[in-house]
């Protein structure tokens, strides 16, 4: 097996890892949310999380089949790689807040999931030559970035805004 192919397996390995214990955290997740509105977001990224670890399994198969990359099942969304989900210099969201609440934890967990996800997909894209590959790297990214959003508008709404310090 060429060692580009190899290298990406691990890359899929570990991503279906997070996705995985994203998709449990979340799940629980929504148990702690105060309201209806916060356990359906927490569902709903529960579900998005099963949708990430399918097409990487999709890929992992392909790949150790010898078949290559295919084309991933999520729709490409533009994204920026360069960008990243925590400001430059920031030593992580626990940093940043500090948890009082069981819900204020799940919302902290969650950033940190997703960043991490975002930060993994995007280092593959970046590294990865094979253009479906890519594709594939950069569209997880952009759902990842996606989710992180949601979560900080929603930290935001109940907590207020974080002020970040460089």
């Amino acid at each position: 097996m060429p060692r580009h192919v190899e290298t990406a397996l691990v890359i899929l390995d570990e991503a279906m890892g997070i996705e995985r214990e994203g998709q449990a955290f979340y799940l629980k997740a929504a148990g702690v949310a105060h309201d209806e509105k916060g356990q359906e977001m927490f569902r709903s990224l529960a579900a998005e999380e099963q949708v990430h670890y399918d097409v990487l399994k999709r890929a992992h198969a392909s790949l150790s089949a010898g078949g290559g990359w295919i084309p991933p099942a999520i729709k490409p969304a533009p994204v920026n790689l360069a960008r990243q989900l925590f400001p430059k210099g920031a030593r992580g969201i626990e940093a940043a807040v500090h948890p009082e609440s069981s819900e204020r934890d799940a919302l902290l967990f969650g950033l940190g999931i997703e960043s991490r996800s975002f930060d993994l997909y995007r280092r593959s894209a970046e590294a990865t030559a094979d253009a479906l590959g890519r594709q594939t790297f950069e569209s997880l990214a952009a759902q990842e970035q996606t989710h992180f959003d949601l979560l900080m508008m929603r930290f935001d709404s109940l907590f207020g805004s974080v002020t970040w310090q460089y």
